[in-house]
């Protein structure tokens, strides 16, 4: 990498184990999966903002999409949350302790998408918790990672920014377009004080690894390892000779600023919110003459969509409340779909080799922004309510996005920069069980014999405009699996990925970019970096996390760690342990 020289700067090391670099709800189980199943390593866990918890936190989107699972379907066995890991489990449990900040976890039937939706801040702050009860667990928030050096086909050290804000500076102060390229930036600020760190292994014969946990994908471009972005145009197979088909990389699903809307007790116009944008007014023209729109909705069933926190009766989905919180992620509403949150991949291979700054569009960043304030006005505009609406931000205590100015800390991500697996490998759609098959509600998915984690959604995209590629055939796969060789890099020997990073097609990752199945992917990467550490050290030896793959022993014992926190079968089916398919053991 150009531009930058961490040698010149005489950076002292730290030394970690494994190293999980963050920003997705993946990332804390990840870590948490690490440090139980390797209490002798040193797990680093770096977090770009100042909230652990990606989509379900910094992002805002706190109501999770499950209430269309039916409890009595063949795929949850009588036991809603049989499909659930268990430190998953805890972590929602955990929000309605005393102590915990905010409002908590709130009733099933507060919101008619979902039958788990929180306080991020309550969310947040339990994972904080759950990660400092690990001894050897260092957390770095406020983190972001400049820099990767890879020598023959490893990793051996990362380069990381710290910033600490300068009062009266808090972060997110600025809006993130403003704010987020000083993250990259070595020098001190007017908001943030800077220090560079330098990681590499505890032992740097048995090396470490390296878990992008991330929604940016980072650790990925900076590692030379090969991935995808966009969407495949015109098929997700490889070709003949095994290369990947051809992708249009500045195709994206829709990214969002979500924000919350509560009542207000006065009248008011809110005119200050607007004052950031000089043509906010002819923007929000613009947008209710073309895309804004409740669709075949009413007002109340989109407040009460994705509703944090009633007043009312639960299971009233088409009342409204004085009290209530409504957290507003809607389609066609403060969804972005006029271009993609990524810098094409030639902009971003130019970025990685020069002054890397995550390679993000900063006009798309913007223009969410300023969407969302202008869909917040339109549905105050609209309200059938003889109370008027307020947008909760700085110190409204029902600003649960905890920013000076209401938006989420960062836009929720729904589709990511993909790692490639070993062999060009990528969890395909070909291998869902269509909804439309005779035996769907009788069966799952395709069962990998490497599986390591399960998850059900909908193939849910929300595309920008004029885009291109494939997009899904059919709305609902059965309930399918999460392969271990789409966490690994078929060319970084000791790089692993998780939630939307993992290997998958742009179709596939429509429907594994859920919660549930974002922190399984997690725990599955952090059980394997932790028992590859375990035999590492033991061993004195060098085993990248590929050595799962090469005998049926080897991954058995990684299948049935796996298992100790997180399913892998579902119960309705998979009356044996492990996958019954022939074992295919992968020798690179």
């Amino acid at each position: 990498m150009q531009g930058f020289h961490v040698a010149e700067m005489a950076v002292p090391s730290l030394r970690f184990d494994i190293v999980i670099w963050g920003g997705s709800l993946s990332a804390p189980a990840a870590a948490l999966a690490a440090a139980r199943n390797a209490p002798g390593a040193r797990v680093l866990l770096v977090e770009p903002t100042d909230w652990l918890g990606g989509q379900a936190t910094s992002q805002g989107v706190s109501a999770i999409d499950n209430a269309w699972f039916d409890p009595g379907r063949t795929a949850m066995a009588g036991d809603p949350d049989s499909h659930y890991a268990k430190d998953y489990l805890e972590w929602l449990r955990r929000m309605n302790e005393p102590g915990v900040p905010g409002t908590g976890l709130s009733p099933n039937g507060t919101s008619w998408v979902s039958r788990e939706v929180f306080d991020p801040r309550s969310a947040a702050w339990v994972l904080d918790r759950m990660i400092a009860e690990q001894p050897n667990i260092t957390l770095m928030k406020l983190t972001t990672l400049k820099r990767a050096e890879v020598r023959h086909g490893r990793i051996v050290a990362l380069t990381l920014i710290e910033r600490t804000p300068i009062a009266p500076y808090k972060p997110f102060d600025d809006f993130l377009s403003d704010e987020m390229a000083d993250w990259y930036s070595t020098a001190d600020s007017h908001r943030f004080a800077k220090v560079v760190h330098r990681v590499e292994a505890v032992d740097p014969v048995r090396g470490f690894t390296v878990i992008d946990a991330s929604e940016l994908g980072d650790a990925i471009v900076l590692s030379g390892a090969a991935y995808t972005q966009g969407a495949e145009l015109m098929t997700e197979e490889l070709d003949s000779s095994g290369q990947l088909p051809a992708m249009d990389d500045r195709a994206s699903q829709a990214t969002v600023f979500v924000f919350c809307m509560t009542d207000s007790e006065v009248p008011h116009a809110e005119e200050d919110l607007k004052t950031h944008w000089p043509q906010f007014d002819s923007y929000c023209a613009e947008q209710e003459a073309s895309y804004f729109s409740l669709r075949h909705f009413t007002w109340e069933k989109v407040w009460t969509y994705r509703r944090l926190r009633t007043e009312g009766k639960l299971h009233d989905f088409d009342a409204v409340h004085r009290g209530d919180v409504s957290m507003q992620n809607w389609e066609p509403g403060n969804d972005y779909p006029y271009s993609s949150l990524l810098l094409d991949t030639a902009s971003t291979a130019a970025q990685a080799h020069g002054d890397w700054l995550g390679a993000v569009d900063h006009d798309t960043l913007a223009g969410c922004e300023l969407h969302a304030v202008a869909w917040y006005f339109w549905m105050k505009k609209n309200r059938p309510t003889s109370w008027d609406t307020t947008f909760p931000c700085g110190s409204h205590p029902l600003n649960m996005m905890g920013t000076r100015h209401g938006l989420a800390r960062f836009p929720y991500v729904r589709c990511a920069r993909r790692i490639v697996g070993p062999g060009n490998f990528r969890i395909l759609e070909r291998h869902w069980k269509n909804s439309e098959s005779p035996d769907y509600d009788n069966m799952p998915s395709h069962r990998y014999y490497d599986a390591v984690g399960i998850g059900s959604y909908a193939a849910d995209v929300h595309p920008i405009r004029n885009q291109r590629g494939l997009k899904p055939g059919f709305e609902r796969p059965a309930p399918f699996y999460i392969p271990y060789r789409a966490l690994l890099s078929g060319n970084v020997a000791n790089l692993m990925a998780c939630g939307k990073n993992m290997a998958q097609t742009f179709i596939t990752n429509s429907a594994y970019r859920l919660h549930p199945i974002e922190w399984a992917s997690g725990s599955a990467a952090g059980t394997a970096a932790g028992l590859l550490y375990t035999t590492n050290a033991a061993e004195g030896a060098a085993n990248t996390p590929e050595c799962f793959l090469r005998t049926h022993d080897a991954l058995r014992s990684l299948q049935r760690a796996v298992r100790q926190n997180s399913p892998i079968g579902w119960k309705a089916w998979n009356d044996a342990e492990f996958p019954e398919a022939p074992f295919e053991p992968h020798v690179s």
